[in-house]
């Protein structure tokens, strides 16, 4: 299991002092969301994308993947998220971009087989492995997150894959925010 780190490195430094804003709970909170779901729905890798202001996304240096992963693969999935560092992407653009600007949960059959000005990061997902992919809206604190998982196999969409995955992380987050 990779270790989470902080996420509020990325936010504004407003929003980091704000009260609301205890790095540690949060990070915490993002990292049990993220690994309940991969543990508890088969989603290999997951990865959370905060709005630090009303226009743009980035991506938070918490993740995660599943731990039954092999060794490679687990490097694969390092690789994908530290490949996906530099991206900062705006409401409608990429997974997390469409996801955070509908408030509504995306499947992806494929994302190495889309475009790469639907799934930006295209070429990324192709070189580690990347295929089906559910992006999913979460409040947490007051701030809009964007949680995002993937597979190494591609998969048509999955209602009952998504809604349970919707449950997985509500639960957490009404047991450790309430």
């Amino acid at each position: 299991m990779t270790e989470p780190k902080p996420v509020l490195e990325a936010c504004p430094p407003s929003l980091a002092t704000s009260p609301r804003a205890n790095s540690s709970e949060f990070d915490f909170v993002l990292a049990a969301m993220l690994e309940t779901a991969c543990e508890t729905m088969n989603w290999e890798y997951g990865e959370a994308w905060i709005a630090i202001d009303d226009k743009v996304l980035q991506i938070s240096s918490t993740w995660q993947t599943q731990t039954r992963l092999s060794r490679d693969r687990k490097l694969d999935w390092e690789s994908f998220h530290a490949c996906s560092q530099k991206f900062v992407l705006h409401a409608a653009e990429g997974l997390p971009g469409r996801v955070w600007a509908s408030q509504t949960p995306e499947w992806m059959v494929d994302v190495s087989a889309e475009s790469e000005s639907y799934f930006l990061r295209h070429q990324i997902a192709k070189a580690f492995g990347a295929k089906a992919g559910l992006g999913l809206p979460v409040i947490i604190e007051q701030l809009q997150v964007v949680l995002v998982f993937f597979r190494s196999e591609a998969h048509s969409r999955d209602q009952q894959c998504i809604d349970l995955t919707e449950a997985a992380v509500a639960q957490i987050q009404a047991q450790l925010l309430h």
